[in-house]
């Protein structure tokens, strides 16, 4: 009795968990700095899903241009064209889809331009592996 008493608790507060937020292990931080976050989910990249970047800019910063070559092999360039969150200041979102080769984990890398007025430009060149899905 006292195990189908638990049992029964446990699924209680199953429903209570909030599903729609997501398990930080999903997010990737590939950097981290006074002015700018980038981070990619889900965290383990897998090819011919759609993963979505977030960057997070301090005041005065822009993105100058954005893209994903393959380190491991070359895939060719894939560009990225961020767009500015509403009534979020500063943060910026975009997706993409990364193309399924012969390795399974391949070495990718996010090269990320930056611009601000008064500091000039900053380039970010951040690695990151995709898997094959599950």
């Amino acid at each position: 009795m006292r195990l189908l008493v638990l049992a029964f608790y446990l699924f209680c507060l199953a429903g209570c968990s909030d599903q729609s937020a997501i398990p930080q292990n999903e997010v990737l931080q590939l950097h981290q700095d006074e002015n700018v976050s980038v981070s990619l989910s889900p965290a383990d990249a897998p090819v011919e899903e759609v993963l979505s970047w977030t960057v997070k800019l301090a005041d005065g910063w822009q993105i100058k241009q954005a893209e994903v070559t393959g380190l491991s092999m070359s895939m060719g360039i894939i560009p990225l064209s961020f767009k500015a969150v509403a009534a979020q200041p500063q943060l910026y979102t975009t997706e993409m889809v990364l193309g399924a080769c012969s390795q399974p984990k391949m070495k990718w890398q996010l090269q990320l331009k930056l611009l601000h007025a008064t500091q000039g430009e900053k380039l970010l060149l951040l690695p990151f592996y995709s898997s094959w899905p599950d």
